[in-house]
């Protein structure tokens, strides 16, 4: 299970760190999303991603249930590899880098008890949804999982 950044290799390393996600001047965002245009293809051919991490921006049940992120996308006509080099894009490609961003002393709590094997046999979600709770609330996350 891949909590934080996925390994890139040499040229996609290259790449990303022409990537600004917080831009605020034209050049800058102009730069970012050329080299997300080019940074993308290159990790779904190798396959880097991690597919939940795709699933979030493809299942539309990821997305309250309405359209998937990319039919939003193709909903306002930009398709196929256009996708990859759009400002708006720049969000999803930070998240299939580098995973949510969140404290990593909440990534690595979820994780553990994620990555419990009983956690999966018993079909209970209820633990993760009452520890999501409680370590939004202790890191000032406010209501980001108060459902």
């Amino acid at each position: 299970m891949t909590i934080g950044t996925i390994e890139l290799a040499e040229q996609e390393l290259a790449l990303l760190e022409q990537i600004d996600f917080n831009w605020h001047s034209h050049d800058s965002g102009r730069r970012s999303c050329d080299a997300a245009a080019r940074l993308m293809p290159l990790l779904l051919q190798r396959k880097a991603i991690p597919e939940r991490r795709l699933r979030y921006f493809d299942d539309p049940e990821l997305n309250g249930g309405r359209k998937s992120r990319l039919q939003v996308f193709e909903g306002n006509g930009t398709v196929g590899v256009d996708i990859f080099g759009h400002g708006n894009f720049l969000r999803h490609l930070r998240y299939f880098i580098h995973g949510a961003a969140l404290p990593e002393r909440i990534k690595s709590q979820m994780a553990e008890l994620v990555g419990d094997p009983s956690y999966f046999t018993s079909g209970d979600l209820e633990p993760a949804r009452k520890l999501a709770r409680q370590l939004a609330r202790s890191s000032g996350l406010g209501s980001a999982f108060s459902s």
